[in-house]
């Protein structure tokens, strides 16, 4: 499992090819149309593209769950990537704009991956005319598709809008998003359809259960609202990391995907504020607390995910309760989050990011040891007083 990528490679790459589609859920069709497009086209990577608001259809599942289900299928290949290009867009998703962003962004020869169907209806596209010129196109084709006519009308398009297109033979895989919504809404099987990770996502998540998705999107708005665009990116690229870290560890990972949105909550909140909720939930202030307030933001945002969403699992009340400080007994919940605060794409890069996310994948205590390591340092730099959990989780760690 990759976890941590090096995104630079998306800069580099001379040819990338393009996959996109709603990936409710992603599933084993859609990494075979990768695979293939990736061996026959000579590709250095795919790059995955989960749609954001498609225009001419409802997709009912948030963005951020089928972008996180990308993510976790592209883990299994070091040459998949996921862009969070149109997921970030709150304006309807149209691939002519997507592949006007990406030539903004990369000289790559883009080669974009699509399904016989969508091909055959490909002139009715926005700017289809346009769009047909400015990358190359490689079509999935499977046992059952009319070839023949998919043949000439290939061969009229190329010969009439001068564009280049490249059928791909794949093996008849019967897949359907919308199959396996209905088996996990009905407590069926979706073994060996999906990526195992994706199967645990859906499954720890019950995210084809209505209720369970309302909340998700609850949460989601909420948290948006109250943090600055930065502190809202940060957010989410710490949930991605500690899903990541969960699926690879074996954590539950519906407790990752809140922790990790909710770990923040009240980060931005004014310091009369904090104080005035630490009174409000009965939250004790010791003396370095009580003088730096910004500590208590980890507590405030679980005492907040407690009473305004129902949160109440112990690990995800104690994992954002303690991201801040660690402390002894950290259980393995809270260690994830420790290191995905640390380690997440956002963060800029520092001395010890590396052996931190190396050590992320084989060993979670030494990870987060010198999550917490790293953390005091800088607090010394910045002449901040060190508390005194932070050190007593430390030595916890180095004794484990």
């Amino acid at each position: 499992m990759v976890i941590y990528k090096n995104f630079s490679a998306v800069k580099a790459a001379k040819r990338i090819g393009i996959l996109g589609g709603a990936f409710d859920p992603v599933h084993y069709g859609h990494m075979a149309a990768a695979e293939a497009a990736k061996n026959k086209l000579n590709l250095d990577i795919v790059l995955f593209m989960p749609t954001g608001n498609p225009p001419h259809k409802e997709i009912k599942t948030m963005a951020e769950h089928r972008y996180l289900m990308a993510v976790l299928a592209a883990a299994e290949s070091p040459d998949f990537y996921v862009s969070r290009l149109e997921v970030d867009n709150p304006k309807p998703s149209y691939t002519i704009d997507t592949i006007r962003a990406l030539k903004k962004e990369s000289r790559a020869e883009l080669h974009f991956i699509m399904g016989a169907d969508e091909m055959m209806q490909i002139l009715n596209w926005r700017d289809s005319r346009e769009l047909l010129g400015l990358c190359k196109w490689a079509v999935a084709t499977r046992s059952g598709c009319d070839t023949k006519k998919l043949d000439e009308y290939t061969k009229h398009l190329m010969k009439k809008y001068n564009c280049e297109i490249t059928m791909l033979k794949m093996p008849s895989l019967a897949l359907s998003g919308t199959e396996i919504r209905r088996r996990a809404s009905r407590g069926k099987t979706i073994k060996y359809m999906i990526p195992s990770f994706v199967e645990g996502y859906i499954k720890d998540l019950d995210l084809y259960n209505s209720e369970a998705v309302g909340l998700y999107e609850k949460i989601l708005h909420k948290v948006k609202a109250a943090l600055s665009p930065k502190r809202f990116k940060h957010t989410l690229g710490v949930t991605e990391t500690v899903v990541m870290l969960a699926a690879r560890h074996g954590a539950n990972m519906r407790h990752a995907f809140l922790s990790g949105l909710l770990h923040d909550y009240a980060k931005e909140l004014h310091e009369d504020k904090k104080r005035l909720l630490c009174q409000k939930y009965d939250i004790p202030l010791d003396e370095i607390q009580s003088r730096n307030i910004t500590l208590m933001h980890g507590y405030l945002s679980a005492s907040l995910a407690n009473d305004e969403f129902g949160i109440d699992d112990a690990d995800i009340i104690e994992a954002i309760s303690y991201h801040t400080t660690g402390r002894e007994n950290m259980c393995l919940l809270e260690k994830l989050l420790k290191v995905a605060d640390n380690t997440e794409p956002m963060r800029p890069n520092y001395a010890g990011l590396d052996e931190i996310k190396s050590l992320a994948l084989s060993n979670i205590d030494r990870a987060c040891a010198a999550s917490i390591k790293r953390d005091l340092e800088y607090t010394k730099t910045k002449g901040r007083e060190l508390h005194p959990l932070s050190l007593e989780a430390l030595n916890f760690l180095k004794g484990e």
